[in-house]
């Protein structure tokens, strides 16, 4: 996949990353840039208060901006989570390779950012290739073990194995940059960790061979997360820009790798109208996930981006245990709820932490 955040980041996602959601992107876009400068996609906070209405009637750059974040709000809502429940149903249902999905949602994805750039959504810049290919290679480890991972474990153990992402992020930042964490938000992830630990455990369908991909996924996706957050700072880009690089350059290495893990000469079988149509139809899911990721973040609160998270996650797990038939018994949803509380902590903690900061500093 192609992609989250994150969390959500999927997945095919993604995205994600996409995956750099805990930093505001600097717009570069033009399209983008005036639309925000003109207040038509704007947060709550940021909306202009100084034209007095009559009673009665209604700001139309407020109407405008409610509109804008409804339709980015769902858009990064709805494929989300139909991005990994397609994905699941197309390697359930066809058992289509899963690193050729991998790859083709990969090229899919630059030719919509192609398109993009084409019609001025954004602005391309020139990146050296070649320092680009760290991220690529990680990038590409991030989706494949996503989608690996998500084939071989059921869609609720998928989904929580991701929310080891962040702490994960926060080891390798204190341990090799020498990040240092409240211990509010240190402390948030015990539960996290152990509610994951338990409905894994106690997962029906448990396999290992899933449980390794998942793991690996975890690893990938934390390293991709600090280097695009180091790309973005050291080349002064957004995460469009770097996705179209990042993008081609990961096709082209999973184009390397594909030939020694999957029988590419059975690829006929799948050449049917139905599959086509659903691979494209995912590739394109995937990439709106990136695409609203970079709305999303530039434009709501940071508490309105986790709650849309928090609520995804749960989604996710619910209606891919009703699609695939994937029974949860009542010591994983404990470990769900449980893993569930660690992250509202954790959001919770982030949040007073990031206002006790911007109050300080106003102060001052």
């Amino acid at each position: 996949m192609n992609s989250s955040k994150d969390d959500d980041s999927l997945t095919i996602n993604i995205h994600s990353n996409s995956a750099s959601t805990n930093n505001k992107s600097k717009l570069k876009s033009p399209f983008l840039a005036n639309h925000l400068k003109n207040g038509e996609i704007l947060s709550d906070n940021k909306i202009p208060t100084t034209t007095m209405y009559a009673p009665g009637t209604s700001d139309p750059r407020r109407v405008k901006s409610c509109l804008w974040s409804t339709v980015i709000f769902t858009i990064n809502f709805v494929s989300s989570i139909a991005v990994i429940n397609l994905a699941k149903w197309i390697y359930v249902k066809y058992h289509f390779p899963n690193l050729t999905l991998t790859m083709l949602n990969f090229f899919i994805t630059f030719i919509l950012l192609i398109i993009c750039l084409w019609i001025k959504l954004f602005q391309a810049i020139r990146l050296p290739i070649l320092n680009m290919i760290p991220v690529s290679v990680a990038f590409g480890g991030f989706i494949a073990f996503s989608n690996l991972s998500l084939q071989y474990n059921t869609v609720g153990t998928y989904q929580l194995i991701k929310l080891q992402v962040t702490p994960t992020v926060m080891i390798i930042s204190y341990l090799f940059l020498n990040t240092h964490y409240p211990l509010p938000i240190i402390l948030s992830f015990v539960p996290v960790f152990t509610g994951t630990l338990i409905s894994t455990y106690y997962d029906l369908q448990f396999n290992t061979y899933g449980l390794v991909c998942a793991l690996l996924s975890v690893m990938f996706t934390a390293i991709y997360q600090i280097l695009v957050e180091y790309y973005q700072k050291k080349y002064n880009c957004d995460s469009l820009q770097l996705l179209f690089y990042q993008a081609p350059l990961s096709g082209l290495l999973m184009l390397l790798v594909v030939p020694y893990f999957e029988p590419i000469h059975n690829l006929d079988k799948f050449f049917s109208q139905e599959i086509l149509f659903l691979i494209v139809l995912c590739g394109i899911i995937a990439f709106f996930v990136n695409f609203s990721i970079f709305w999303v973040i530039g434009n709501l609160s940071a508490v309105a981006y986790n709650m849309i998270g928090h609520s995804k996650t749960l989604l996710i797990i619910v209606i891919g245990s009703l699609i695939f038939h994937e029974p949860l018994n009542h010591r994983q949803v404990f470990g769900i709820c449980f893993t569930m509380i660690g992250v509202f902590m954790y959001s919770y903690f982030k949040y007073i932490k990031k206002t006790g900061t911007k109050y300080s500093s106003e102060r001052t």
